[in-house]
Order: structure tokens, then C-alpha cells, then sequence
């Protein structure tokens, strides 16, 4: 490694001798790999684990509403401080975080990760007000840019198609400062999703109609499934990298390929928002760049990506069974690839950041370093960001643990 970034890879031997001033670590038989990259979570929810039994989509979204509307900004600051120290904790070296305050821009600008911060925009606007609040996202998007630091982009996420309309989503499309940022929205991620947004029926709508609301609504032929009426106004476009897409067409993986965009699996959250089961198989067949994401806490993940990794394995069991590899792949160049970084991070490559992952196997491990760093009794011993110790055995470099868990805790006793 040299000045953030790796230099050359190979047998320890030929590196040594093609550097012999360079400072040398022995690892023993630990495992060392890219570090992880997380396709879709959400730090500022982190508040919320254990809140949120499992239910169906919208009677879950129902009990999240109201713990949202009380969360301060302080409380979603401490959300994702805390989200930010659990997922550096676990190997994550970059990730695609969304959330309504962009609070995780600087969460992750303190623990040293790198990460694309999605400020998540809502609201069925039309006309001059669509214009205006996609002006206003761009100026929030601004000052994200500040707060994250040179690791951190500032990215835009028109959250899901019931929450925005198309002439909002057209609108943000249209500002030609949003152009080069990431993108990421929440796609046909429940049965819910169409009736709301092609009828204004079913219970999303009817939770929406609670709150005086009404959910997006997106044209199409009686046929057409979320995707498809999307795709109708250009939403899908080179780059966006949709979260969950569960439930898909028969179409829909090829077209979503042909569009170039990404997607996020989230198999935990799909199976405690009883979402169902992503047809990876055919997204990968079509071509589809896939990483995985942990969502967050409140629908049941932990921001653990090897633990994800282990629970995409069960879920496909049987029906598209996952081997290690192409696990070990969605967690590191597939999430690269998702966010746009294929060559940046993900990977042990000459000329990438030096985002690295050090294991400790249990006992002297196996044979098979890809099976050991998906073994549960595996640990994380330390994580390396752009070439910076961040965590060295097992604990953050940068951050206060004590003080961001005291910080956390004050926060939910005041949710709960």
C-alpha cells in the first residue's frame, strides 16, 4: 500500500522483493480480503432493533410512521453514529446509505468509512412545486457534501414509487447538478407496491389515506407491473440502484438489465416484511449487477454482511443455491459494482483504495479462505480504509464506543 492506495498484489515473497523499504505486517493465518461493501442500509434506523416485530409490508411501515415523526434531528444523528461504529465493526468498509436527514454523511466522515449517503425525497408534487422541491433536495444535497468529507459522496434517492409521484421524480431527473450524483429508491419491494400505485387501492393506500395522503401514481397498461410503469416515464435509468425488487415480472430482470440498473438484495428484511423471495437467479441471469444489502435494524438486519451473506445462502436454498464464492462476491465487487465504484473498492487490485478486511479464523482455520470468511466463528480483527487503521482488534480506532452506545441509548428510551 502506498498513499491510500494498493500498489501490488502476489505471493508475499515477489511483494517484498518488488518493495523491500515497505513496512511488512504478518498476519499469520489470518484471513485477508477486500473490505465489505454494503449495497443498501439505512444508519439512521439503527434506533430502532427489536421495535418492529415481523409483519406484512404496510402494517409494519404503519408502526415505523409514528416512531419516525418523534425521532429528532439529534436522535437521527445518533442513529446513525451508532449504525455507522456496528457496520465499520463488522467489516464494512463502504456503503449505500439512505435516510430522510442524510445524518450519515457525517456519521461516516467520523468513523473513517467511505459510502455513497442517499438524501432520501417524498412528496406526489406536480408542476412549479415538483420543480421547487427538487431544487430545494439539490440545496440539502449541498451541504451533505460538507459534512461528508472526502470519503463520503452525497448521493439522491427518490425513496420508493408510493411515496413519490412521477412529475417529483421527473423533476429531479431534470436538475442537471443531481446528474452526476448516485441515485437509489426502494422498487417493487411488496405485493402492496402496485395496487397503491396503479389503483390507489390496497394497504399502503389505505395507510396513506390515514395520514390525508395519497400514494404515487404511475400510468401504465392493466398489464404493466411496478417496473414496467416506471420504465414508461424514464425513471429507469443508467446507474440507479433499486433496493429489494421482489416482486418482479417475468420481464423485469431483462429489462432492468437493458437499463443498466443495479440491484440491491436485502434477503433478511425481504423475510421479516414477509416480502418474499428476490428471484436472484433470474436477475443475475439477465445480467443484473446484484450486491447485498442490510437494510437496518427496525426490519431485522444488523448491518452484519457476512451474516447476510450466510442468510441469502438459506433463503435461495434448495431453489438457487449461492455458493461461496458468488456470496463473498455480492458483499465485495458486486456492491462495488452496484454503487458505481467497480475498481475503486471491493477488490484486492493494484490502483483500488486500500480498503482491507483482516479475520480471525476460529482455531488456525481451513483450507478454504473463502469459506472461513463466511464462517460465523469467524471474527473481524481489523479493517483498513484508504490505508488507516480504523479498527485494530476488533475495536474503532476513530470513534468512542462508550459514548456513541450512551448516546444511542438515551435516544431510544425516548422512542420507546
Amino acid at each position: 500500500m502506498r498513499d491510500g492506495r494498493i500498489v501490488r498484489v502476489g505471493p508475499a515473497v515477489e511483494v517484498i522483493a518488488a518493495a523491500p523499504d515497505a513496512e511488512v505486517t504478518d498476519l499469520g493465518h489470518d484471513v485477508l480480503m477486500p473490505g465489505l461493501v454494503d449495497a443498501h442500509c439505512h444508519l439512521e434506523w439503527s434506533l430502532l432493533e427489536g421495535l418492529l416485530h415481523p409483519a406484512d409490508f404496510a402494517a409494519w411501515l404503519g408502526r415505523l410512521l409514528p416512531m419516525r415523526v418523534r425521532m429528532t434531528p439529534a436522535d437521527h444523528v445518533a442513529g446513525a453514529r451508532l449504525g455507522a461504529m456496528r457496520s465499520l465493526r463488522a467489516g464494512t468498509t463502504t456503503l449505500s446509505d439512505s435516510g430522510p436527514t442524510g445524518a450519515g454523511a457525517g456519521a461516516l466522515a467520523a468513523s473513517g468509512q467511505r459510502g455513497v449517503v442517499h438524501l432520501e425525497a417524498f412528496g406526489r408534487d406536480e408542476g412549479r412545486a415538483a420543480t421547487e422541491a427538487a431544487a430545494a433536495l439539490s440545496a440539502r444535497l449541498a451541504e451533505l457534501d460538507d459534512a461528508g468529507g472526502p470519503r463520503v459522496r452525497a448521493g439522491v434517492s427518490p425513496h420508493a414509487p408510493y411515496t413519490v409521484g412521477p412529475d417529483l421524480w421527473r423533476a429531479l431527473r431534470a436538475r442537471a447538478d443531481l446528474e452526476g450524483r448516485g441515485w437509489a429508491t426502494h422498487l417493487a419491494e411488496s405485493r402492496h407496491e402496485l395496487p397503491a400505485i396503479r389503483d390507489g387501492a390496497g394497504p399502503l393506500a389505505d395507510l396513506f389515506a390515514a395520514a390525508e395522503l395519497v400514494p404515487g401514481r404511475w400510468g401504465g397498461g392493466p398489464d404493466d407491473g411496478v417496473v414496467a410503469r416506471l420504465d414508461a416515464t424514464g425513471a429507469l435509468t443508467p446507474g440507479l440502484l433499486a433496493a429489494h425488487c421482489v416482486e418482479l415480472g417475468g420481464d423485469d430482470p431483462a429489462l432492468l438489465a437493458a437499463r443498466g440498473v443495479a440491484v440491491a438484495h436485502c434477503p433478511r428484511s425481504n423475510a421479516h416484511l414477509r416480502c418474499g423471495r428476490a428471484p436472484l437467479e433470474d436477475l443475475r441471469d439477465a445480467g443484473v449487477v446484484v450486491g447485498l444489502g442490510t437494510d437496518s435494524p427496525a426490519s431485522g438486519g444488523d448491518y452484519d454482511l457476512r451474516a447476510e451473506a450466510r442468510a441469502c445462502r438459506v433463503a435461495h436454498a434448495g431453489v438457487h443455491d449461492v455458493g461461496d464464492a458468488d456470496l463473498l462476491d455480492m458483499i465485495t465487487r458486486g456492491g462495488a459494482a452496484a454503487l458505481g465504484m467497480e475498481g475503486e473498492v471491493g477488490a484486492l487490485v493494484p490502483g483500488a483504495h486500500a480498503d482491507l478486511l483482516v479475520l480471525a479464523p476460529a482455531g488456525r482455520g481451513g483450507d478454504d479462505p473463502v469459506a472461513v470468511a463466511l464462517d460465523a466463528a469467524t471474527t473481524v480483527r481489523s479493517v483498513v480504509v484508504g490505508g488507516e487503521v480504523v479498527v485494530h482488534e476488533g475495536h474503532p480506532t476513530r470513534l468512542d464506543h462508550d459514548e456513541i452506545l450512551a448516546g444511542a441509548r438515551d435516544a431510544r428510551a425516548r422512542l420507546c
